[in-house]
């Protein structure tokens, strides 16, 4: 008697799977989107697609990149790099993060906040680092 219930709720479910429509794949376009989404972040300054910008800012040269890299089906590295030069003044910074379809996490990063962005962190100097895949640790 109890396998008659099994069967159909078998036969429901697998009736279901099949005319439920597929999601579409989740591509590095739609990964760059995810990650760029939201606002009141240094992410808001670079590229929302794989490229290059490059422009001058308070008289440094500046030149910010986003890339990715596929890991696996439907998880990607998205990485945002920045470098800058003023004269002799030169730096670069970076943040990863891994991405899928539901979630954005820290990945790694390195880099001293470009001197024009110190206003928005009250003029102070801020290094960035990834600890533990995904702490970020400001110091």
């Amino acid at each position: 008697m109890l396998i008659i219930p099994l069967i159909l709720l078998l036969l429901s479910w697998s009736i279901l799977e099949a005319i439920s429509p597929s999601l579409p794949p989740f591509t590095k376009e739609d990964a760059i989107e995810f990650a760029t989404t939201g606002e009141g972040t240094d992410i808001d300054l670079f590229p929302d697609t794989v490229g290059t910008w490059k422009g001058t800012f308070e008289g440094y040269h500046v030149q910010r990149s986003t890339r990715t890299k596929k890991i696996n089906k439907e998880l990607y590295l998205v990485t945002f790099e920045e470098n800058w030069t003023k004269g002799k003044r030169k730096g670069h910074y970076v943040m990863s993060y891994k991405v899928d379809r539901s979630s954005v996490s820290g990945y790694g990063g390195s880099g001293t906040t470009p001197p024009y962005m110190r206003r928005y962190y009250n003029n102070k100097i801020v290094k960035i680092k990834f600890m533990n895949k995904g702490a970020l640790i400001y110091g």
